[in-house]
């Protein structure tokens, strides 16, 4: 059998993370790759054995672009649904058994860095944010807790301190979404001058603390109809937010792009957009100014790839999405470490410094604001021997002929 031949594809998932589905792929060298996604993990994996495993078994663990066109062309090219999100993750572990087979880091595999070095922003959520099983119609933000990072208590309650908190580490620039909570009760269809300046008030204190030391994007979880969220990106420019994000939903292009026309703000959109035929259709008919996409919804790490070169076509700014795991974190940064127009890697410091430790190892080197990839093969990280017999872990395999 040729080296290089899949010999196993194996799911892990803990039940204190819900939400994450890892993948592992193995060769008949025993080389061995490792992905990631995110959300309805238990569906993924239940694609990833029953329609993607056949498949994948006995193949040449090499031929990545080969395996994911033929993934992609067996359900559509568009949508993260859970074959996407799958596909992505089997995508994620191939480069990184590419990566243990040749021992180069990732970002070497994609033809080298644009920059040794990236900026980071910090998403501010808390360590239980997202955590909880995904549920429609539940709000999964999870419960505050006093935490050193719980940071999305801090920027609704202390932004000013959170905002020196974060200084203190080096890290200049950040997200909030303190709109949620109105959207919700108006179902983002209204917001009154008094609501507005409620919402905007952790922007406002930020800025009049630390203007030109902080800089705070303004996350809005497309929850606002168009002349609602033109309404509130007028109210916040005069607080100089570095972009707002998802306004609206991507369902009507022409939507998206009447609130750009309204604002002097930079719009960032595209987290939950699959494959890179969306991503065409946002940068040929809007002003939307920065792509954000994710490795482990979008199409793992051969989509990212094109999708911050479909960006830099057209001179747009790209940044990758990370709110969901420690792999996700490590991917999107070796691709914007060698991307041209990216300028962000996005990190949630609750979760860098909390659970992607106890997870995990080789986590990319996030330093006074700036990340380097760690000097391991792939994307570098890994699930030690011993997180994996706890408890609360399950795997699931399959193997050629079993």
């Amino acid at each position: 059998m040729k080296g290089t031949t899949i010999t196993r594809v194996s799911t892990l998932r803990s039940a204190l993370q819900p939400n994450l589905l890892w993948v592992e792929i193995e060769d008949a060298d025993g080389v061995v790759g490792l992905g990631e996604t995110f959300s309805l993990a238990e569906t993924v994996e239940s694609y990833i054995h029953e329609g993607a495993a056949d498949y994948l078994l006995g193949k040449d663990a090499g031929d990545i672009a080969g395996h994911w066109t033929t993934l992609f062309r067996q359900r559509g090219r568009s949508g993260i649904g859970a074959e996407t999100r799958g596909a992505a993750a089997i995508d994620i572990a191939l480069w990184d058994l590419l990566g243990h087979r040749t021992g180069l880091p990732l970002w070497q595999l994609l033809g080298g860095r644009s920059r040794e070095r990236i900026r980071v922003y910090n998403t501010c959520g808390g360590p239980n944010y997202v955590r909880a099983a995904a549920v429609a119609g539940r709000q999964y933000t999870g419960d505050f807790v006093r935490d050193p990072y719980d940071d999305l208590w801090g920027f609704m309650n202390e932004p000013e301190r959170l905002a020196e908190s974060l200084l203190a580490e080096g890290v200049r620039h950040m997200k909030i979404w303190p709109l949620d909570d109105i959207s919700v009760v108006n179902q983002g269809l209204h917001i009154s001058a008094s609501e507005l300046r409620t919402a905007l008030a952790p922007l406002a204190r930020i800025h009049k603390a630390f203007e030109g030391e902080m800089e705070v994007a303004l996350e809005m979880h497309a929850r606002w109809t168009v002349p609602v969220a033109s309404k509130i990106a007028r109210a916040a420019e005069q607080y100089q937010p570095m972009w707002i994000e998802d306004p609206v939903k991507l369902d009507n292009l022409r939507a998206i792009d009447e609130v750009c026309r309204a604002t002097t703000i930079p719009v960032l959109v595209g987290e939950t957009q699959g494959s890179r035929y969306p991503y065409r259709e946002i940068l040929e008919r809007t002003g939307v100014g920065i792509i954000m996409s994710d490795p482990c919804w979008t199409g793992g790490v051969t989509e990212l790839r094109r999708i911050a070169d479909l960006a830099a076509t057209y001179q747009r700014a790209f940044t990758p999405h990370d709110c969901t795991g420690p792999i996700g974190l490590a991917a999107g940064a070796h691709v914007a470490l060698h991307a041209e127009t990216a300028i962000f890697q996005e990190f949630v410091r609750a979760f860098y410094h909390g659970w992607y430790r106890e997870v995990s190892e080789g986590l990319p080197l996030i330093e006074n604001g700036w990340l380097t990839a760690a000097d391991r093969p792939g994307h570098g990280v890994t699930i030690p021997e011993e997180v994996r017999k706890r408890p609360e872990w399950s795997a699931r395999t399959s193997r050629k002929g079993a």
